[in-house]
This record gives C-alpha cells, structure tokens and sequence, in this order.
C-alpha cells in the first residue's frame, strides 16, 4: 500500500512540476516528503523555488526542503547550492550548516566540511552543542584523533552519561597514547553501562597498551643506569613484576571481548602480543593465524 501511495505521489509530482503555479508545487513538495518520497520531494521543491524566483519571491522554505531532500537521498552536489544559498540567507542556518558539512564530507571534502562547521559554530553560537557534536563526529571519522578528543572532551560536559560521547572520547584518547586518560573513560563507562561489551573490550586493550608502556619505561629506564647494582635489578624485577600482573588482567578481558567480537583485528592482535609478553607461544600461534 505503502508502495502504491509513494508511486502515486511521484507521478503526482512529476505532472505538478510541468506547469504548476508555485504554490501547488510547494504544496507537492510538503506532500511528497510526507509520504517519505525524498526524491519527488526535492524535485518539486525546487521546481517551486524556481517558481517562485520568476515572479521575484524568494522563498525560503522551498530552497531549504530542497537541499535537505537531495541531501537525504545522497545527491549531494544537487545539494549544496540550496544550502549555500540557505546560510546566506540566513534561513535556518544552523541545520543547513550541519547537512552542508555532511554534503561535503560525503564527497570526501573534509576541509569544507570542517571549515562550514566552524563558521556556522560562530554564526549561531545558541546551537554550539550542536557543531560540536558534528565536529567530534567529522574529526572522529577522519581519524584526526588530538581534535576529536578535545572537542569530544567538550560535548561530554553537556552530555557526560551519552554512551557513545564516551566510547568516542576514550577511543580518540586511545589513538593518541593517552593510555591513562582513555583507561579512565572506559572505566567510567562500564560503570555507568556495566553490560556494555565495547568498553570491556576497550578497557582489554588499553590496560594491554599502558602496561607495556609502563614495562618498557621501566626496563629503558634500568637499562640506562651504567652503575647498576645487584640490589638495582631486585628492584626493577620486583617492580615488572607488579606492572606486569597487568597483562594477565589484559588477557582476561580481551578473552572474554573475543568471545562477543570473534572476528575483531583490534582484539585479536592485542591478544597475540599479550600471548607474547607472557610466553603463551601456542596461543600467540594461534592469533597470528587469524589476523
């Protein structure tokens, strides 16, 4: 039925748009989106806003349900002009910014993707949580990990018990090596979700990362000392000991994440270091077979 009404609307459309006055062609337009008919949506949109434009009428609406419904059936570049066209006018310009962002990081444009973001974070600063949530998301998935952790670090001040804000946060904190810092996250997280099997399977493998940071700290650092004693060498054995507990603890969490994510390269990679460090040969064996 669904099908039906969708493929009446759209020829409903397509006669609209051959010489409908512009009031009929919004008014096709407001019906087509209804119905979730993106792409008949956008054609009599813009048939409308041309419309309109030949007796001198900007109209707004029309120029923005335009671009948001190529947007949201991924014709992006059919986008774009209506929603440059909507910041410029200052027509809600914020949503417009943030679905231009995507329209250009969709095309693999990132930088303009970025830089709308940030204009329009200066130009509607009441819809700052906004932007910065889309640039966490654009600095995340472009994998510029120092600037998704500070913004992220931002947006989890106004949402500090989002799941995913977290998992992003200590995720970007991981990439970069602030082991520490990324530990606490998901740390707090599975405390706030103790179900969650992701910050398991994180906590797996940044406990993994800073244990053996700390281990080769330890081991440069004694290495380093030219007058070593024999009471210099009880000491930094009794202290890889203790730092090394953590690669057992390590173990155990990434064993029981691999049970929920058999096939993750992250886990299984970090589980054959792990294997290695504790000289589990036949296991570390084992793992490598199956990166």
């Amino acid at each position: 039925m669904k099908k039906l009404i969708g493929t009446i609307v759209m020829i409903g459309c397509l006669w609209s748009l051959s010489g409908q006055t512009p009031e009929v062609l919004k008014s096709d337009g407001i019906s087509a989106e209804t119905q979730e008919q993106y792409e008949a949506a956008a054609q009599a949109f813009e048939a409308a806003a041309k419309a309109f434009q030949a007796q001198n009428i900007v109209d707004t609406v029309c120029i923005y349900h335009a671009g948001a419904n190529y947007a949201r059936i991924d014709q992006h570049e059919k986008a774009i002009p209506f929603l440059q066209e909507c910041i410029e006018l200052k027509y809600n310009e914020g949503k417009a910014s943030r679905l231009l962002s995507d329209a250009f990081f969709s095309l693999k444009d990132v930088e303009k993707a970025e830089t709308v973001l940030l204009k329009g974070k200066s130009s509607v600063p009441e819809e700052e949580f906004e932007f910065d949530k889309k640039l966490a998301y654009l600095y995340f998935n472009s994998g510029q990990y120092e600037k998704s952790a500070e913004v992220l670090e931002t947006v989890i001040t106004q949402a500090p018990q989002n799941k995913n804000y977290l998992y992003l946060y200590g995720f970007s904190l991981e990439r970069i090596k602030k082991y520490k810092e990324a530990m606490a996250v998901f740390e707090e997280m599975q405390q706030l979700f103790p179900g969650d099997k992701r910050a398991r399977k994180m906590r797996g493998i940044v406990l993994f990362e800073l244990t053996d940071e700390r281990n080769t700290r330890e081991v440069e650092n004694y290495e380093s000392n030219k007058n070593a004693k024999l009471e210099d060498y009880i000491t930094t054995k009794k202290r890889l000991e203790n730092i090394n507990a953590g690669y057992e603890k390590a173990r155990l969490l990434l064993e029981e994440s691999l049970k929920d994510y058999p096939n993750d390269k992250q886990i299984i990679h970090t589980l054959y270091k792990t294997y290695k460090k504790q000289f589990k040969e036949e296991e570390a064996a084992k793992m490598k077979s199956r990166l």
